[in-house]
């Protein structure tokens, strides 16, 4: 599984590396236009002419694979819990096209979600030609997806534990070593061969001191509540445009709002990574830093609201950069803040909007750091995320991505009738044999409890226990002790309704 990880993250890294090239090209290009545009009548006209072409071909793309639409992480969470079966070359083909004509024309979408769909789906296409078992597909998809969003970011760490906290969602020894694998791989393809560096990358001159504690607490706090309110604005997003009965329509609008924001505020288009190093370095007011989030805000909620190909992943922490930039000055204006901090501010923000949003702490906090390269602020930025991600959970705001699957599902749809194609017949995926682990901790149900009182839906076996280091062939009457790691044998079709139980029952307290 090394072998095959590694396999798999030079291929993300080629892939993404060449993906990231291309983008950057169609950004250049955007900003030409921005500055033609400006030019005449002529340049107004060609520009609203290219932007409607761009829609037309978006629109075609969504038609041809509709799997391709917003980010992709909820179409792989999907996939891992059996699901949803995509198609890995037509989303691999039509993701690529789709996302890079999406920012090329303006959209407020980020690569990074795309990047993990594209890594996931390679490590997919790769398991399918290798006619591989279900269990292992399964690995190289999430090895996939952790190279991807290595490449994106130049974050290996970031990559491992992403594929641990948000795909599987419990550890696995296994999965880390094949993501970890992958990720390290992809990395080294895109930083020493193909010469990609970090969407963006600063460096913290000076961090906070404890005295200033108090406002790393409020902003934890700011942060948890934006967090939540960005969700529920995603889900109003999405719900507005869904009432848009023909898709076309819905893609149109936006690239229509695009074209009023090249005369209006061009700040605004495009995922805005560059936004993130002119707040940092204090190039920006007070006001100039409102205005911006306001319209950012909007822009890119309802860009990923319409189901266009992109992600919410860069523009959130864009998002978050605004906030920590925002919050820096209000507390230079009313408390005489040296603004010498506003850097740190503005990395603390961009990880505890993530940890509120997405709920992956440990990825976020992972992952800023190794693009800072700067771990004097691992303290405040824990304490950040810990205080963003346990105030969104008060507010009862779902993990974004969780969020986005439900959706995508439908909430009257079943684990059965997902599984049902256009045609009526069982996919042949579905029968399939997978292995799924799942932790036990203390003062969960089932700690203590004998393997009989588990309630596996029908089919499903409890295979092995591994109990520190040893693996116990289970009866039913073994006894589940805290701390084991269960491996359950179970139908592709039924992952979803066995996670759910062992979260009730085995990952979740007694209160």
């Amino acid at each position: 599984m090394v072998l095959e990880g590694i396999a798999v993250g030079i291929i993300a890294g080629i892939v993404v590396g060449t993906f990231r090239w291309l983008l950057t090209i169609a950004e250049q290009m955007r900003r030409r236009l921005v500055i033609y545009a400006g030019s005449g009548i002529e340049g107004v006209m060609v520009t609203f002419l290219l932007l409607m072409i761009i829609a037309v071909l978006v629109a075609l793309l969504l038609r041809f694979e509709p799997e391709i639409g917003g980010s992709g992480i909820p179409q792989i969470e999907g996939e891992m819990k059996g699901q949803i079966d995509q198609n890995w070359a037509r989303v691999l083909i039509g993701k690529l096209a789709g996302c890079v004509l999406a920012i090329s024309g303006g959209l407020a979408l980020g690569r990074e979600g795309p990047s993990i769909q594209i890594g996931a789906m390679l490590g997919k296409g790769f398991a399918r030609t290798r006619h591989t078992v279900l269990t292992e597909e399964r690995m190289l998809i999430t090895a996939g997806a952790g190279a991807g969003l290595s490449a994106a970011f130049g974050a290996p760490l970031a990559g491992a534990l992403f594929g641990l906290e948000e795909l599987h969602k419990n550890f696995s020894a296994g999965v880390l070593i094949t993501t970890l694998s992958a990720s390290v791989a992809s990395d080294f393809v895109t930083a020493n061969i193909l010469g990609v560096v970090p969407v963006f990358n600063f460096d913290i001159e000076y961090r906070i001191p404890l005295k200033l504690y108090w406002a790393v607490l409020t902003l934890g706090i700011i942060l948890g509540l934006l967090g939540a309110l960005y969700n529920k604005t995603i889900d109003f997003m999405q719900n507005l445009f869904q009432k848009i009965k023909i898709p076309e329509m819905r893609i149109g609008i936006m690239f229509l709002t695009s074209f009023a924001l090249i005369f209006i505020f061009p700040l605004a288009l495009g995922s805005g990574s560059n936004l993130v190093t002119e707040v940092s370095a204090g190039r920006m007011t007070l006001i100039g830093i409102l205005i911006l989030f306001l319209v950012k805000y909007l822009f890119s909620t309802a860009s990923f609201g319409s189901g266009a190909p992109g992600g919410i992943f860069l523009p959130l922490l864009v998002l978050g950069a605004l906030i920590g930039g925002m919050y820096c000055r209000i507390l230079g204006v009313t408390f005489g803040l040296d603004q010498k901090y506003i850097t740190a501010f503005v990395l603390m923000a961009m990880t505890g909007y993530f940890s509120a949003i997405v709920r992956a702490p440990v990825t976020g906090i992972i992952l800023l750091t190794e693009m800072t390269g700067n771990f004097y602020s691992l303290l405040a930025m824990s304490l950040t995320s810990l205080i963003a991600y346990v105030i969104a959970d008060l507010l009862g705001a779902q993990p974004i991505y969780d969020q986005l699957l439900r959706k995508r599902m439908g909430k009257s749809q079943s684990v059965e009738n997902i599984s049902i194609d256009e045609s009526g017949k069982r996919r042949a995926d579905e029968d399939k044999k997978v292995i799924i682990t799942t932790d036990v901790i203390l003062g969960s149900y089932m700690a203590g409890k004998t393997i009989s009182k588990i309630n596996l839906p029908h089919g499903c076996l409890v295979v092995s226990i591994n109990r520190g280091g040893e693996e116990i062939i289970p009866g039913g009457m073994t006894v589940i002790e805290a701390g084991d790691v269960l491996e359950i044998l179970c139908k592709n079709s039924d992952i979803a309704e066995a996670d759910r139980r062992m979260l009730v029952r085995c990952r979740t307290l007694m209160k």
